[in-house]
């Protein structure tokens, strides 16, 4: 995975998402006609018309997220990309002549596992030579029935646009039965694979929370900064939730027929098993003995504010050196009763996202999130449009 590791509290943080960079006239072209042929301007895609009979994979988003999931994965995850396999280093605040409080227990400093900034898969798999489609729905928390329709439309518009393009669906957790729903419902279609990565087939527990339904849908339309986190385009509204569809073992999940109806079509389905999404750290420093405890904390906080870590202040003759350390507070997630958590990626298990009498299951090490951006994920897919091709 090619990434930067950086701060939670970086400055430096991406404030905008970055658009794919398409190069090829034609498919800028060609992605003009087909959002205007739709009323639209999300849609990003490098396809070209010329290369009919090519395979394009389509790119379906899940519950409140977007395109972003996809191209630029610090948008489209919220932020909970997160390296939390690794335990930030100790930091070196250098030599001082007093020593640290012997009874400064409280943490310094709260910090959140480093943010990752991986390739999105979009990005992964036109650097890699094939085509590529991803859009953001119209209402991400919504109906599936009305997803599932604006999936339709999109595809039949696929069809005037490029003409006998070869479909791979991919989608993620909603996503994914966005996709069977719209199968269901289709009298033609140009799929030939389905992949689901970590998509509720039997529901998750966590649509149960119904009390914070309608506090949710005023806080994601009004509330300034969760909006810009889920609406990076401003022009999205939240109108309902629609957990009720995706509760455990719901008869609108069961009661699903794509796969009967569409047996030549093949289905991947992929589960996550890491329900981690980031470590809490409080930052301490080594306990001495020492005098003037109030005066030498304030010499501590004013040698921090101006110097970064790992530069030596005054010098190394000095008697104590001072070093924080990472210490572990809180994990997100880590023990709840919940399968999704216990075994799940943290908000599917992996008993949901293995789908029944799919051709091939995958389970990998991954959260509900990096399982959309993994190097697991970006070389299953690699593979099947591979697979796809040769058959």
């Amino acid at each position: 995975m090619s990434e930067k590791i950086i701060n939670a509290f970086n400055k430096n943080a991406p404030k905008k998402p970055t658009p794919p960079a398409i190069n090829d006239p034609e498919a800028k072209r060609a992605c003009n006609e087909l959002n205007e042929l739709l009323r639209r301007s999300d849609i990003e895609s490098n396809a070209s018309p010329s290369d009919e009979g090519r395979i394009l994979t389509v790119f379906v988003h899940g519950y409140g997220s977007s395109k972003w999931l996809w191209i630029d994965p610090y948008f489209g995850t919220f932020g909970w990309l997160r390296d939390y396999r690794t335990n930030p280093s100790p930091r070196d605040y250098g030599w001082h002549q007093k020593p640290v409080p012997a009874h400064l227990l409280m943490p310094y400093r709260i910090s959140f596992s480093p943010l990752i900034f991986p390739e999105g898969v979009f990005n992964y798999l036109m650097r890699k030579g094939h085509e590529v489609l991803a859009y953001s729905q119209i209402d991400p928390f919504g109906d599936i029935d009305t997803s599932a329709k604006e999936l339709s439309n999109l595809l039949k518009a696929i069809r005037k646009i490029y003409g006998k393009k070869r479909i791979i669906l991919v989608g993620h957790s909603r996503g994914g039965i966005c996709i069977r729903k719209y199968l269901e419902g289709t009298k033609e279609t140009s799929v030939e694979k389905v992949i689901t990565l970590s998509s509720p087939h039997l529901g998750t527990n966590l649509t149960n929370f119904k009390v914070i339904k309608q506090p949710a849908i005023k806080i994601l339309n009004q509330t300034r900064t969760i909006r810009n986190i889920w609406d990076v385009s401003g022009q999205r509204e939240v109108k309902d939730l629609c957990w009720e569809q995706m509760k455990p073992k719901s008869p609108y999940l069961l009661n699903l027929k794509d796969q009967e109806k569409w047996p030549e079509i093949e289905y991947v389905a992929v589960a996550g098993e890491s329900s981690i999404f980031t470590h809490v750290y409080a930052w301490r420093f080594r306990r001495e003995s020492g005098k003037d405890l109030t005066k030498m904390f304030s010499l501590l906080k004013e040698k921090i504010a101006n110097n970064s870590p790992n530069e030596t202040v005054e010098d190394s003759s000095a008697k104590y050196h001072w070093i924080a350390y990472p210490q572990t507070i809180l994990t997100v997630f880590k023990k709840i009763f919940l399968p999704e958590v216990r075994k799940g990626d943290g908000l599917v298990a992996v008993r949901s996202a293995l789908l029944k009498k799919a051709d091939r299951e995958y389970t990998f090490p991954n959260n509900h999130e990096e399982i959309a951006t993994s190097d697991q994920t970006n070389s299953l897919l690699l593979n099947e449009i591979k697979r796809t091709s040769k058959e």
